[in-house]
């Protein structure tokens, strides 16, 4: 495997990164100084100073529970990628017939990377000519050829030629010469391994910032304990300003279904519907109540029928919590149907009376 890592080496990855963000916010919040105008404003330099400790407390909170939450999916992430990668570069096969552009022979290839820089995931293959003709050609395994970007020269803007020399498995001396003006310019990548730097408090902030199973359980809680506080304040904020619903929907006659039925016979029979019976409730999230009543009016047409009651329980229901669904009643041979909801939690009530009229 050329890019597949072991775990562990994508986890020490992961934990690098996240150290290196808690250490910068915790020296932004340690080094954060207000202007002279918020710094006169405070009561006292302690004020500021748990001010400050207070917010470095909560953001290292949310960010080191943020990720940890996200570490195994971002790691699995960058697994899948490499592997991905792997399987790309193992399977992939060379364009054929790539010939060079000065003899025309037949270019060989036997050295291919993975190339992602345009945001696609490719093989790219190198060509070389077997009399030794330069430049080198390139080909991704879609068949599409590499074009590398033309150097300028620093003075003229024109374009210049490049020779590379290594030296000493040490580095590279890339010579850039103008044919137009006669700048030359040099460029050295070093290609020996730059040693780490030293950094003797890592274990300790890994340890601190980077959560386990173990040490995840606290913060947790916190968060929890915050988030439903901040909740509370929330829901307490949302009453005060909308007062007048609240005391609305304390006003809402919440009916059970004897009481239900105590409230419409009175409006309906007068009206000629008589015998109203409930059916089986439905009784899910919400409860659903069918019914049927007979209509004793002689003479009275269907259409006639259906609309008088639905208009009769639309006012008789304004202001308790039970209301006619929207599929209306329907009518066959003097008998009626239809169906009631009872709306009973807080949120269904403010509904109800905020689509009053």
């Amino acid at each position: 495997m050329k890019h597949l890592r072991p775990k562990q080496d994508y986890i020490d990855r992961y934990d690098r990164i996240t150290v290196n963000d808690c250490r910068w916010r915790e020296n932004f919040h340690k080094n954060y100084k207000p202007s002279e105008e918020l710094a006169a404003k405070a009561p006292s330099a302690n004020f500021h100073k748990a001010v400050t400790e207070i917010s470095l407390h909560y953001d290292l909170l949310f960010t080191t529970l943020d990720w940890y939450d996200k570490k195994e999916s971002t790691i699995q992430e960058w697994m899948d990628r490499d592997q991905r990668r792997d399987d790309l570069l193992e399977s992939a096969r060379p364009p054929q017939d790539v010939r060079c552009l000065t003899c025309f022979s037949l270019l060989t290839t036997n050295e291919k990377t993975s190339y992602d820089f345009d945001d696609k995931e490719r093989v790219l293959f190198f060509f070389n000519c077997p009399k030794g003709c330069m430049p080198r050609r390139a080909f991704f395994n879609d068949g599409e050829e590499f074009k590398s970007k033309t150097r300028l020269c620093s003075k003229c803007q024109e374009p210049v030629t490049e020779r590379h020399e290594r030296v000493e498995d040490e580095k590279v001396v890339t010579t850039i010469t103008c044919k137009s003006c006669g700048n030359v310019d040099t460029d050295e990548l070093d290609l020996r391994p730059k040693p780490a730097e030293p950094d003797p408090d890592y274990e300790k902030d890994r340890a601190r910032f980077c959560l386990t199973e173990e040490t995840v359980k606290k913060p947790r809680e916190e968060k929890w304990q915050l988030e439903g506080m901040a909740k509370i304040v929330d829901e307490w904020k949302e009453k005060e300003k909308h007062k007048e619903d609240y005391e609305a929907v304390k006003k809402i006659q919440k009916l059970t279904v004897i009481d239900l039925e105590k409230v419409l016979v009175p409006v309906v029979e007068p009206a000629g519907y008589i015998k109203l019976q409930f059916g089986t409730p439905d009784m899910g999230r919400d409860l659903f109540l069918p019914f049927t009543v007979h209509d004793s009016k002689p003479g009275r047409t269907d259409r006639d029928s259906s609309y008088t009651l639905q208009k009769l329980i639309k006012k008789a229901l304004e202001e308790t919590n039970w209301r006619l669904m929207t599929d209306g009643i329907s009518y066959r041979l003097g008998i009626l149907t239809g169906r009631l909801r009872a709306y009973e939690r807080e949120e269904d009530l403010l509904r109800l009376v905020r689509e009053k009229p």
